[in-house]
């Protein structure tokens, strides 16, 4: 079995969107915890698409999680909130 190696401060934190929308103010208050634990938050506007219920169309969704996963630089993926989509 393969195993990530532990986090480290300084290192980079993908945030994405990929289930259901959420509240900014909250979204804020996560990034600044995770500022504060001694990581970088990474994340482009696409974490703040909105249709209907959901954090934008799947297409966006799975992109930014694809984009994560495949840039070396990210130490992790962080999910904003679970939910349905």
């Amino acid at each position: 079995m393969l195993k990530p190696r532990a986090l480290r401060k300084g290192d980079r934190l993908a945030i994405v969107a990929p289930a259901s929308s959420f509240d900014r103010n909250e979204f804020n208050r996560g990034i600044a915890e995770i500022e504060n634990l001694g990581f970088v938050p990474v994340y482009d506007d696409s974490v703040f698409a909105k249709l209907e219920y959901v954090a934008g169309p799947a297409e966006v969704r799975a992109a930014a999680i694809r984009s994560a996963w495949r840039d070396p630089s990210i130490a992790a993926i962080v999910a904003v909130r679970g939910g349905y989509g």
